[in-house]
C-alpha cells in the first residue's frame, strides 16, 4: 500500500475524493484534504474520477474555487469574432477584457483557469505515479485515461499560453521547484501530448462518452497533428486524415438528424467526448448556461453582430443560435440554454469537447493539407453531410480553405473552437484585427497568447518565470 503525502507546488494541498457508486457513468464527485492510499484497482477507480471532477470545475460564480471548463469560453470564444458581453467589452473588468483584447497580467479568470488546469494535471499525475497499485489487467486502462486527460489539458494550455511548465509527476517538497515554473518549449510540450495520446489510443476502447475513449484520443490527436501541420510539419496532415478515417470507418458515431438535439440529448450518437454535469447539485452542476443568458450576473458569450451578419448572409436557420435579449439590439447564444430553468445556477448541460461533425470537417482539413482547394470526392461527401443537416442540399463541386473555415464556424460556434481554428488556418491576425477595428478593441499580434498570470511569476521567485511578449 502506497501512501501519497506529497504536495505539489502548482496547487495548495493534496486532495482525495469520496467514493462513487456508478463507475460506468459517474456523477462528478467532491473532495476533502487528507492523506490518500492507493492500494488496488478500486482506489485507482476513485482517483480516475477525481481527474474528471477537476475538468468539470467548481460551480462558483465568484471565481473562488477551481473553475476549469466552466470559464474556458471567456478565454476562447470571447477572444474571437463570435462572442461578446451583453454590455460590451470593458478593459477594467476581468470578465470583459477578453473581447477588447486588453487582458492584463492580473486577470482573475486567466489565473483561475491556469491554476485549475494545473490542478487537473496534478490529479492525472497522481494516478500515473501510482500505477504499481493497479492489477495487470487494468493498468493500461488507468494509464490511458490519465494520459488522455493530461494531453488534453496540455493541448489547451500550450495553445493559450505558448511554452508552459510541464510537470510529469507529482511535485513533492523535495523536488526542484523549477519543475513548476520553467516554461518548456512548445515542441517539447507537443511531443509529450502526442506520446500521451498514443498511449491512450493503444489502451482504451469506446465504452465511454464522458470519460476518455480510443476515439476521443484519436480525434484529439488528429487535431494536434493538424495544428502542427499548419505550423510546417506537412507530413502530419496525412496522419490526421488516417486518424479521422479510423473514427469514421468504425461506424460507432453518426450525425444526429436534428442539430438542436446534439445539445439537448446528452451522450447522443454524435458525442465522442463531453464533460459531464448533473443539475440541481452545486457539486455536480455548472453555471455557464446561466451566464450566457439574461439570467446571469455578467451576461457573457452573447452573439456578435459579426456572426449574426454571416448567419443572415448565408440564410442560416438551423445553426443560427441567437435569441433576442431584453436589451434592444443584443442577442443571446442559446446553444447551451439551461436544462434546469427553475434552477439555472445549477444547470446540468454537458460540455461537448469532441463530436463527430468536427471529425468529418477535420478529415476535409487534412485532405486540403494547407492548400486552397480540393475536389476530393470523399472529403466533399463528409463536408456535404454536415451542410445538408443544416439545410444546404446542393452538392458541392469543390471545397476551398475559406469555405471550410466558415463551415467550421457555423457548425461549431460557441464550442470554444473558433479562436483555435483561426490560428490554425493562419487567419487569426487578419480576422481579429478587422473585428477589433469594427468593435473598438485594441488587437495586437501578441494577443494570440494570454499572459502568464502574474501570481505565478511572483511565486517563481528566483526562477523569474518569463512573461509572454506584449504583457
Amino acid at each position: 500500500m502506497k501512501a501519497i503525502f506529497s504536495k505539489t507546488l502548482v496547487i495548495f494541498s493534496v486532495i482525495v475524493i469520496s467514493s462513487c457508486d456508478d463507475y460506468l457513468e459517474p456523477e462528478p464527485i467532491s473532495f476533502i484534504s487528507q492523506e490518500f492510499f492507493f492500494a488496488d484497482d478500486d482506489d485507482l477507480d476513485v482517483g480516475i474520477l477525481n481527474i474528471y471532477d477537476g475538468l468539470q470545475g467548481d460551480n462558483d460564480q465568484q471565481i473562488v474555487d477551481f473553475r476549469s471548463t466552466q470559464i474556458e469560453y471567456m478565454l476562447t470564444e470571447m477572444r474571437s469574432d463570435n462572442a461578446r458581453a451583453r454590455g460590451g467589452g470593458d478593459a477594467t473588468s476581468d470578465f470583459q477584457q477578453f473581447e477588447v483584447y486588453e487582458v492584463n497580467t492580473n486577470n482573475i479568470i486567466v489565473q483561475n483557469y491556469y491554476e485549475s488546469m494545473y490542478n487537473v494535471i496534478f490529479r492525472a499525475n497522481l494516478i500515473l505515479d501510482n500505477l504499481d497499485a493497479a492489477s495487470e489487467a487494468r493498468r493500461g486502462e488507468f494509464e490511458g485515461e490519465a494520459k488522455f486527460v493530461r494531453a488534453y489539458v496540455y493541448f489547451q494550455l500550450v495553445r493559450l499560453f505558448g511554452p508552459v511548465p510541464m510537470p510529469l509527476k507529482v511535485i513533492s517538497p523535495d523536488d526542484d521547484a523549477a519543475i513548476a515554473f520553467t516554461r518548456v518549449a512548445t515542441d517539447v510540450v507537443y511531443a509529450q501530448i502526442i506520446e500521451d495520446l498514443q498511449v491512450a489510443v493503444e489502451n482504451l476502447n469506446n465504452q465511454f462518452k464522458t470519460r476518455a475513449s480510443k476515439a476521443a484520443a484519436q480525434a484529439l490527436l488528429a487535431k494536434v497533428y493538424l495544428t502542427l501541420a499548419a505550423d510546417g510539419q506537412m507530413a502530419l496532415y496525412e496522419e490526421a486524415r488516417l486518424l479521422c478515417d479510423e473514427i469514421i470507418s468504425s461506424g460507432e458515431y453518426e450525425l444526429m438528424d436534428d442539430y438542436g438535439e446534439i445539445f439537448t440529448i446528452e451522450k447522443n450518437d454524435e458525442i465522442i467526448f463531453a464533460i459531464d454535469y448533473i443539475e440541481n447539485n452545486e457539486l455536480t452542476s455548472q453555471n455557464f448556461s446561466w451566464e450566457t443568458s439574461d439570467l446571469g450576473d455578467r451576461r457573457l458569450n452573447y452573439t456578435t453582430e459579426n456572426i449574426r451578419s454571416v448567419w443572415d448572409s448565408r440564410e442560416e436557420t438551423v445553426r443560427d443560435v441567437r435569441l433576442a435579449s431584453i436589451i434592444d439590439g443584443q442577442f443571446m447564444n442559446t446553444k447551451y440554454s439551461t436544462n434546469n430553468p427553475t434552477g439555472p445556477l445549477q444547470s446540468g448541460n454537458d460540455w461537448i469537447v469532441l463530436r463527430y461533425a468536427d471529425v468529418l470537417l477535420m478529415y476535409v482539413e487534412a485532405v486540403l493539407a494547407g492548400g486552397s482547394v480540393t475536389n476530393n470526392a470523399t472529403a466533399i461527401s463528409y463536408y456535404d453531410a454536415v451542410r445538408s443537416r443544416a439545410g444546404f442540399l446542393l452538392p458541392s463541386l469543390s471545397i476551398t480553405k475559406a469555405k471550410l473555415l466558415e463551415e467550421r464556424r457555423m457548425e461549431l460556434s460557441f464550442e470554444n473552437q473558433r479562436l483555435f481554428d483561426l490560428i490554425r488556418f493562419n487567419e487569426a491576425i487578419n480576422v481579429l484585427s478587422a473585428h477589433a477595428d469594427a468593435t473598438g478593441g485594441q488587437f495586437q499580434n501578441t494577443d494570440l497568447l494570454l499572459p502568464i498570470p502574474q501570481n505565478e511569476r511572483n511565486l517563481s521567485g528566483d526562477f523569474n518565470m518569463p512573461q509572454n511578449p506584449g504583457y
